[in-house]
């Protein structure tokens, strides 16, 4: 009994670790490809004149690097831009929020596991 009370704490403790690493991880991967594709877009955008034959094939290149979800000139990739500030700024804010709460998951699991064998 007691081997299995350590086992449930332990995964009280490494399972919340492991889904916010993970968040984390899929978060700046995102990030990083939407600031990668918005920055081959404004290249688009701010191309030499006479580098596309016209508006079309313009907006056919900026279209292959990213789908976008509304139309309308640079306002096409409003939801985009707004995404990616949202995800800057979350991710500069609550980064020492996620390293504190690990600390305390990883403090309580090892208490809790500790507790069992005194």
């Amino acid at each position: 009994m007691k081997w299995l009370a350590t086992i449930f704490a332990a995964l009280g403790g490494v399972l919340p670790i492991a889904a916010v690493l993970w968040g984390w991880r899929s978060t700046r991967r995102e990030y990083k490809r939407l600031v990668s594709d918005l920055d081959a877009i404004d290249a688009v955008i701010h191309a030499p004149e006479g580098t596309y034959p016209d508006m079309t094939a313009q907006s056919d290149a900026m279209k292959a690097i990213r789908a976008p979800h509304f139309t309308y000139g640079r306002t096409m990739y409003t939801y985009e831009w707004i995404q990616r500030l949202i995800l800057e700024q979350a991710m500069s804010e609550l980064r020492g929020p996620a390293w504190l709460a690990g600390a305390g998951i990883a403090f309580g699991t090892a208490a809790s596991v500790w507790s069992t064998w005194l």
